[in-house]
């Protein structure tokens, strides 16, 4: 259970990632970087590992491709900290040589052929220890993760803690946290296997084990939060933006359900349109323009006298100001909204909303306080009160 949570983790961030990654070139050290993770972090339980063994009928493959694929992470997360303290401070920092993870990944590949592998290892490097080709395996592959981490924790240090660096300096800082652990966890790594090979562990297999798995976590962790801060505002805008649009559907829904002219799309459900992540921002705006418009429509059915009752009966509530207004507003529609489907003809005088904003974000505010109105037992009383008097 507790590999499946970082590898969910990192398959979301993947996922989350992915089309901007492939929309903004700059970002696709970071999105090849998580995909590697969830890939190694996928394949890391003995079981997935021994299925995958099996499907492709190499015994402990599933152990190399992890390798890989954490060389390839390494290698994408310095570019990545590169890139980030290149564009914020215009300085081009010095990097690995991209030939040296390829090397990496085929002296890794040298090694691992080149032992006899008979059964199926729970950890390959500690079950194998006694092969010298798989002792140069694991210094290979750590001492890469390392060198690579290392270089990744000074850029990020570096150009972090600069004055003027903001969410990305911050960013940079927490990465590094996060680079400095894992380089804690290829040092560790490193000096078991040695001592393993000497037939001497370090803690013991089973605590050096527990060991290596809580710095590899916590490593990752602080990885995915420093890459994400950068991006923080834009979740937190965009969230907002799904919140308002959520808040806003019942009366989007009920007032166009009077006035379906006013929808450019067939409505969903108000689950599918909840679960929906897409177009946040564009369908807001959208749905603001069309509670705007059934408003309008409606109004033509708000003839200034139920106006003025509407009003009366939220001052005689104790409304006042724009509360009053607000809560008037609710009211006639309600009413003029149960005249429409009643297929009642317009007035013929239609009066300006009551509380329009006037940008989006003030609208918005404005909508959401109408809803709530529209929707709170002051309203509903007015048009039961109405129905009443309404011929049968």
């Amino acid at each position: 259970m507790i590999d499946a949570i970082p590898a969910a983790l990192l398959w979301a961030v993947t996922f989350w990632r992915a089309r901007s990654a492939f929309r903004r070139p700059d970002s696709l050290s970071l999105w090849l970087a998580f995909a590697a993770l969830a890939l190694a972090m996928t394949v890391r339980p003995v079981t997935i590992a021994s299925a995958v063994d099996e499907h492709l009928h190499v015994t402990n493959l599933s152990f190399l491709i992890k390798h890989i694929c954490g060389t390839i992470a390494a290698a994408s997360v310095l570019t990545f900290v590169a890139d980030m303290a290149e564009s914020k401070t215009g300085v081009r920092a010095s990097r690995l040589h991209k030939a040296i993870p390829a090397v990496t990944i085929v002296l890794l590949a040298v090694c691992f052929f080149a032992t006899p592998q008979p059964h199926q290892a729970e950890d390959l490097l500690a079950d194998y220890a006694d092969h010298a080709t798989i002792l140069a395996y694991g210094v290979v592959w750590t001492a890469y993760l390392g060198t690579a981490l290392f270089s990744a924790t000074l850029l990020c240090f570096r150009w972090g803690r600069r004055p003027d660096s903001g969410l990305v300096g911050r960013g940079l800082m927490l990465t590094g946290a996060g680079t400095a652990v894992g380089l804690v966890y290829a040092a560790h790594r490193i000096v078991a296997l040695v001592l393993e090979y000497n037939e001497r562990p370090l803690l013991g297999e089973e605590t050096d084990h527990t060991l290596s798995t809580g710095l590899l976590f916590m490593a990752l962790l602080l990885i995915v939060l420093g890459s994400t801060l950068p991006a923080l505002p834009r979740v937190i805008a965009r969230a907002q933006a799904h919140w308002r649009l959520i808040r806003l559907y019942p009366l989007w829904h009920t007032l166009t359900e009077a006035v379906p002219e006013a929808r450019l799309d067939t409505p969903p459900t108000r689950v599918a349109d909840a679960a929906d992540p897409r177009r946040t921002h564009d369908r807001l705006y959208r749905r603001t323009i069309e509670i705007r418009d059934a408003i309008l429509t409606l109004a033509d059915h708000a003839p200034a006298e139920l106006r003025g009752r509407a009003y009366d009966h939220a001052t005689s509530l104790g409304f006042i100001g724009a509360h009053a207004d607000i809560t008037a507003e609710a009211c006639w529609l309600a009413v003029a909204r149960d005249e429409r489907l009643r297929g009642a003809t317009g007035s013929g005088e239609p009066v300006p909303p009551a509380s329009g904003g006037r940008d989006l974000a003030t609208e918005i505010r404005a909508l959401t306080t109408l809803s709530t109105a529209y929707r709170s037992r002051a309203t509903q009383d007015f048009l039961r009160a109405h129905l009443q008097e309404v011929p049968a």
